[in-house]
């Protein structure tokens, strides 16, 4: 008797339940994540302080800030149909080491992976 219970003690702890897809992050990915923009913000701090919070402010056209930040989402590597986690995890591995996206020298991608993984 006390065999099983001491079975049932064990599987008790050991069973976890599984992430649901728009359910909350894990908190190793989610860490991974909060220091990925931590990253991320710093560098564009540290390098570009004067440009606007919005890097795609300066385009007057909506059609034209649309279409632009659809190109950079695509550049980025997301498509429809990824969960939270994957996107997370897509973002945080494409991320340099100096805390940018794509290019050092354009803060559009970093400003959008940063406010993409803000959302998640």
């Amino acid at each position: 008797m006390m065999r099983i219970g001491a079975i049932l003690f064990a599987a008790a702890f050991s069973v976890q339940p599984l992430p649901q897809a728009d359910g909350p992050l894990e908190p190793s990915v989610q860490n991974e994540v909060d220091h990925a923009v931590g990253l991320g913000e710093r560098w564009l701090e540290k390098n570009f302080k004067k440009v606007p919070a919005d890097p795609l402010v300066a385009l007057e056209d909506s059609k034209e800030r649309a279409a632009r930040r659809k190109a950079l989402e695509a550049r980025l590597g997301l498509t429809n149909g990824l969960t939270r986690a994957e996107i997370a995890l897509k973002l945080v591995s494409s991320q340099r080491g100096g805390g940018w996206w794509l290019i050092e020298t354009n803060a559009a991608p970093t400003r959008l992976a940063v406010e993409i993984l803000k959302g998640l």
